[in-house]
């Protein structure tokens, strides 16, 4: 049995992502083991790890990093057992081009799967939320392969603000008439199955094949119901 994902619109680690990161770990029985992915944060990985371990001590959880940070750490035994250890992954925010060439067919892509087939949970904020998707927008250069946790889905993070500087009609146009394409506000989250809003903002689909018609808002605690689902 797979375990929950959460994907997250960005501004991960801060105060106001803290009522949806409540509402997240009250879903496990016990406080769970939170592994910290700071891959995407490539100009200062570390940083983002602390930030995430502070962050969740203040909710009483416990975090650690798991430092895979490049293609070669992504092929390292010893790095890829520290997963094991893991109830939830945490793929924080950055470069999402960077995260997914990491990851991508790697033995610790691998690794996470396998342990997310047997109940662990996968969260990915921002660039770990595009990553998640089957599809994954590169702008300038336009769609590509992400790592396909969720099938027919395609994420825009920091909603609020990139739907304005993305061309949402033009990423619908060039996606399959299946998909759907999922804007999520910062500090909101779209976690799931069965699949519902968490957090303070947020989530906007778009479903490809009905490009002329009004997208759907689902606010928090709405169930949240996509074709591909």
């Amino acid at each position: 049995m797979t375990g929950k994902i959460a994907l997250v619109g960005g501004n991960e680690f801060r105060k106001n992502c803290e009522p949806l990161d409540r509402a997240l770990l009250a879903q496990f029985e016990k406080r769970p083991r939170i592994r910290i992915l700071p891959t995407a944060a490539r100009e200062n990985p570390c940083l983002a790890a602390e930030n995430g371990i502070r962050y969740f001590q203040k909710l009483d959880a416990k975090a650690e990093a798991v430092n895979i940070l490049n293609r070669s750490d992504a092929q390292n035994p010893v790095l890829i057992s520290l997963l094991e250890e893991a109830d939830l992954f945490y793929f924080a925010g950055g470069n999402p081009i960077h995260l997914l060439e990491v990851f991508l067919d790697s033995p610790a892509w691998d690794e996470v799967v396998r342990l997310w087939h047997r109940g662990r949970a996968l969260v990915g904020s921002s660039a770990g939320a595009m990553i998640l998707g089957e599809k994954m927008w590169n702008p300038g250069k336009g769609w590509r392969e992400g790592l396909g946790v969720i099938p027919g889905l395609a994420v825009i993070p920091h909603h609020a603000a990139l739907a304005a500087r993305w061309d949402v009609h033009k990423m619908l146009h060039s996606l399959p008439a299946t998909f759907t394409l999922a804007g999520i506000d910062e500090a909101t989250a779209l976690v799931g199955p069965p699949w519902q809003v968490l957090g303070a903002g947020k989530v906007t689909l778009y479903r490809s094949g009905q490009i002329s018609s009004s997208p759907h808002v689902f606010k928090r605690g709405q169930e949240v119901i996509f074709s591909n689902s």
